[in-house]
């Protein structure tokens, strides 16, 4: 018996992968993230996200954290003294 792949879309790849619906997008149009197009819509088989996703943690482990930035703000503020 043929065994189908499970196919996810952006919502359950955004669940899966525990980031925002923007982010998948967003690493669809950078091309980081294996997909299809149908449609207008993407889609994922479950098999390959599990394939990238074990591909880039050993990548992940390496890298240096980058301290977060405050909310609502893209850069910080400079203080000014009086």
């Amino acid at each position: 018996m043929e065994r189908r792949p499970t196919i996810m879309t952006v919502q359950e790849v955004a669940r899966y992968l525990r980031v925002h619906a923007i982010t998948v997008y967003r690493m669809i149009r950078q091309g980081k993230l294996p997909a299809i197009r149908v449609g207008r819509g993407w889609r994922f088989k479950k098999d390959e996200i599990d394939i990238w996703l074990h591909e880039h943690e050993s990548n992940s482990q390496n890298l240096p954290v980058k301290p977060a930035m405050p909310r609502g703000r893209s850069t910080p503020r400079p203080r000014v003294s009086r």
